[in-house]
């Protein structure tokens, strides 16, 4: 199958993906940055009675938390980005990745019918993909490995 094929026929659910960090929008700063930090996570999902309602992200944290003390005993709901760009758990890898391009965005919620979170999706997921099933296509290595280059490019 061609890349352009699978990224329209291959559900985001479909991907490796981990387990993703959702909390509840009364949560304080503090506790959902440490959450994230442990996780490894450069996201968070914030929902309110199990339906998602916004996302904080790292970029978040640099704009809104950092020299700001105080801000770390604050719910979250107040410095998340509401009503964050999302994807239905059908949709393809195709859609994901368009909206991250669009918007400048590195995850993406996936959400089920009820606006629940089922995942979500990161750059890095779409990136392994690719490298995992179209590795001669995206790996770059010169055809010869022993090959030594005698002048730099374009020189």
């Amino acid at each position: 199958m061609k890349i352009e094929r699978s990224l329209r026929e291959v559900a985001v659910l479909s991907l490796e993906l981990q387990p993703a960090l959702s909390l509840d929008w009364a949560t304080c700063v503090g506790d959902v940055f440490r959450a994230m930090q442990v996780g490894g996570l450069g996201y968070a999902l914030i929902t309110e009675n199990s339906r998602l309602v916004g996302i904080f992200t790292e970029r978040d944290v640099f704009l809104s938390v950092l020299g700001h003390d105080e801000v770390l005993e604050q719910p979250v709901s107040g410095y998340m980005s509401p009503d964050p760009v999302c994807v239905a758990s059908d949709d393809p890898v195709r859609k994901a990745l368009l909206l991250m391009h669009q918007g400048g965005h590195r995850q993406i919620p996936i959400v089920d019918a009820d606006g629940q979170v089922a995942g979500c999706v990161r750059h890095k997921d779409i990136a392994a993909y690719l490298v995992d099933h179209f590795a001669e296509h995206v790996l770059n290595l010169p055809p010869d490995p022993e090959q030594i280059a005698r002048t730099p490019e374009g020189g």
